[in-house]
Order: C-alpha cells, then sequence, then structure tokens
C-alpha cells in the first residue's frame, strides 16, 4: 500500500470511494509450475484490509505467466497487503504491511520457510546485509515517535534488535556499510534521509531534502532521491518536487532539480546511467550527468490515471496499472525506446517487479 502519509490510508484504495469493498476469494488452486528460478516475480498488493486478495505472480523468462503462486503452492494466503520483497541466498522475504508480518519462502519453488511476527509494526521494504535483514517499520499510525528499522537475524529469521529512527521509515539503500533510509513522513511530512551505521546500529546523521522522498537510488558514489512534494490534496500550500544528488563522500548535496509547479514526481530507478521516474501516466529519463530535467515523456500510457508499479531493467521498462484498486490490475512491458513488448492481467493491485537474476 502506497500510502503518502499514515493518515490518508482509504480503505480499499483511492478509486474504491466509487465502488464496493468484497472479501470474495479470488485466488485460484490452478495449475503451478514451483519452478521460479528464472523469471520476474510481480508483486500484487490485493485489496487494503481484505487477507485473501494479496499474492504473487510470475512471468517466467520464455513469457509464461502464472497468478496466484503463493497460494497455489502453499494452499493459504498470503495476508492483507502486499508491500514489497526481497531475495537473500536461496530466500525471498515478502513483507506484508497490514498483516504484521514477513513471510519467507524459497525462491526457487516458493514453498513458505516461516513466517515472522515478533518485533515488527507496519512493516514497509527490506534490505540485506552481512546475514542481517533490515526492515522499514511505520509502527503505531497514531504515534510519530515509534518508527523503526528492525533488525532480522537471518540465520533464526527473528528480530534481535531494533533502530529508532524518525517518523516514515519507506525505502532504503545499503552502501559501503551505511543504510540510507527516506522518510516520507507519516501525521507529520517526511523530508530526511537518515544516515545508519550498520556496525553499531545508529543514526550517524541526517540529510535534509525535501517533501516526500519517495525515489532513492545509488551511482558510482552518488545518492539520487526524488521528492514527490506535497500536492494540493494533502497539503495546503502544496510544495514541489524535487530531484537531488549528494555526494555519499560528505553527505552533501551537489544539485537539486526542481520540478514545475503542480508537477509531482514518482518511483525512480537507474539504468545504463540513465535516471528513470514517472509523472501520472508518463515515463521520463534523463542522463546522469544532465542538468536540467526533461520535457517530454518517453511513454505514455493511454488510459491509466497513473503508474503504481515501476522498474527498468536490461533495457525494458515494467509498469503497472491498478485499474479500480478492486479487480485484477495490468502490466505493460516497454522497451526503453518507447515500444511496447507486451502486456499481462496479474493480480489485484500490482506494485512491484522482483528479478530473479
Amino acid at each position: 500500500m502506497k500510502t503518502i502519509k499514515k493518515l490518508i490510508v482509504l480503505i480499499c484504495g483511492i478509486p474504491l470511494l466509487f465502488t464496493s469493498c468484497s472479501s470474495d476469494d479470488n485466488n485460484s488452486t490452478g495449475n503451478v509450475s514451483g519452478d521460479y528460478s528464472n523469471g520476474i516475480f510481480i508483486l500484487n498488493e490485493g485489496k487494503f484490509m481484505t487477507d485473501n486478495t494479496a499474492d504473487v505472480s510470475f512471468l517466467s523468462t520464455d513469457g509464461t505467466l502464472e497468478n496466484d503462486i503463493f497460494y497455489g503452492v502453499n494452499n493459504s494466503h498470503l495476508g492483507d497487503t502486499a508491500q514489497s520483497m526481497g531475495f537473500e541466498g536461496d530466500r525471498a522475504y515478502i513483507i506484508v504491511n497490514n498483516s504484521n508480518v514477513i513471510k519467507v519462502v524459497n525462491r526457487h519453488n516458493f514453498e513458505l520457510i516461516t513466517t515472522i511476527t515478533t518485533g515488527i509494526q507496519s512493516p514497509r521494504y527490506i534490505v540485506f546485509e552481512s546475514g542481517k535483514g533490515y526492515v522499514s517499520n511505520l509502527g503505531n499510525p497514531a504515534e510519530t515517535s515509534d518508527d523503526f528499522i528492525a533488525v532480522i537475524d537471518l540465520n533464526s529469521n527473528q528480530v534481535t534488535t531494533t533502530i529508532p529512527v524518525t517518523e516514515g521509515p519507506e525505502k532504503m539503500i545499503k552502501k559501503d556499510g551505511k543504510l540510507y533510509v527516506a522518510h516520507k513522513g507519516g501525521w507529520g511530512i517526511g523530508k530526511t534521509i537518515s544516515v545508519i551505521d550498520l556496525s553499531t546500529h545508529s543514526v550517524i546523521t541526517t540529510i535534509t531534502v525535501t517533501d516526500f522522498p519517495d525515489g532513492i537510488q545509488e551511482k558510482n558514489g552518488y545518492l539520487y532521491v526524488l521528492c514527490q512534494g506535497l500536492t494540493s490534496w494533502t497539503e495546503t500550500p502544496s510544495s514541489q518536487g524535487t530531484l537531488y544528488k549528494i555526494d555519499l563522500n560528505n553527505n552533501q548535496i551537489v544539485s537539486a532539480l526542481s520540478f514545475p509547479e503542480g508537477v509531482h514526481p514518482s518511483h525512480l530507478e537507474i539504468e545504463d546511467n540513465k535516471l528513470y521516474y514517472t509523472i501520472n501516466n508518463g515515463v521520463y529519463a534523463m542522463d546522469l550527468s544532465a542538468s536540467t530535467l526533461p520535457t517530454d515523456a518517453i511513454i505514455t500510457l493511454n488510459g491509466v490515471f497513473s503508474i503504481y508499479g515501476f522498474e527498468v531493467k536490461d533495457g525494458k521498462i515494467y509498469m503497472s496499472d491498478p485499474k479500480d484498486y478492486n479487480s485484477n490490475g495490468e502490466i505493460f512491458i516497454y522497451s526503453t525506446n518507447g515500444t511496447l513488448i507486451n502486456s499481462y492481467e496479474v493480480g489485484i493491485v500490482p506494485n512491484g517487479f522482483y528479478f530473479t537474476n
């Protein structure tokens, strides 16, 4: 669930203001191969506040799509609101936000290994370093000072300690023994990057950016942070989106490119020394060395309100359309030159792409 603030959690998603929520069991027990070594996992968030619609699709390298593979393999439901995934060795860690659990599966056959339930609260994203998993947690939505990073021992799959952080930790990047955490905020407005020393599990400095840092990437010793800015429907007055380049040698901002008033970018990926991001239903690309923002989209998805899931890898751009947030969504695969390669119907609210290689 890609909430901008804890306060803005609309049951069953924004478009469902005009549709009814359902608890129908849409999971399929159809044929599943049990072989997921080569291809792409598509995480389907499911309908918020239902625990039987989140699941995972798998697109093999030969173009074969399997939906509902977690249910198909394990004959059990994933939970309420699948947020993100992460790979470490032969295991995949699936963060299930509203159920407050992490499902650990064998990444090759998707059989459930264990479920982590203790020491996490509203988990969001996970990264790995030196036998540990680091999970961003929003804590209690009504509290502004209980957010933390949970540290998981990957041998026991138990939370061994927590690192207190400021409100709203979301996406994270690790680099040279440090963890960089983007804070989008909760009841308040997030506008910082925490820098955590992984040897001491302590916050050593904070980098101030602008409102709602949504995308965070690293390349050649520089951190790139894409801030959405405040929209008129979240706060008044609104604020501009900004793309930051930060030197990780000294944590100083090298450049800050502001988007036009009313333009609020989202996502951020790097491929072949180019930055890719989205604005509404358009995809934009720019060289890492560019000093100005592009004005024209390289891809525009017609008939799509906005791009929900986004990834760029090996010369291809992957995007998802959640449709009405109540029925099956769709994914699109484009070349980086803007040519549509294929599209597929997947599960409810597809929000992310995870590659086996």
